[in-house]
């Protein structure tokens, strides 16, 4: 009889990989890297919160990490609703990648081009 657990093949780690052409790349510069390292930091901050014992520091951490990725991403979104709209996108394809009713798309759509674009749009389309 053996006392060692039966699985004894640690858990694997993938790998994770985004796909990018090199001209995205290009494109990109520098702000891939630190796309990636405010993902990677949230998922970590992710993997604290499912484990339990971050600390408070970790949390915070967590939280500006997380701020800062939103923050891009919501700039990179309307950017993308922007120019979606100057290229003559109908409200209903809008409304599909919103996964929400035309109205709504239409709504959200018409209040974000009365607004001019903010600092996170302006650094989504020009890498400010």
């Amino acid at each position: 009889m053996t006392t060692e657990p039966e699985h004894t093949d640690p858990v694997p780690v993938p790998d994770l990989t985004i796909p990018l052409s090199a001209a995205d790349a290009r494109a990109l510069g520098d702000d891939v890297g630190q796309m990636a390292m405010r993902l990677g930091a949230v998922l970590h901050g992710l993997a604290q919160l499912r484990a339990g014992g971050a600390s408070t520091e970790d949390l915070a951490t967590t939280v500006l990490m997380s701020n800062g990725l939103m923050n891009r991403l919501e700039g990179i979104r309307d950017a993308a609703v922007r120019q979606h709209a100057a290229r003559g996108g109908s409200y209903g394809d809008l409304a599909t990648s919103m996964s929400v009713s035309r109205a709504t798309a239409q709504s959200r759509r018409d209040t974000l081009l009365k607004k001019d674009p903010s600092e996170m749009e302006r650094w989504a389309t020009h890498g400010d």
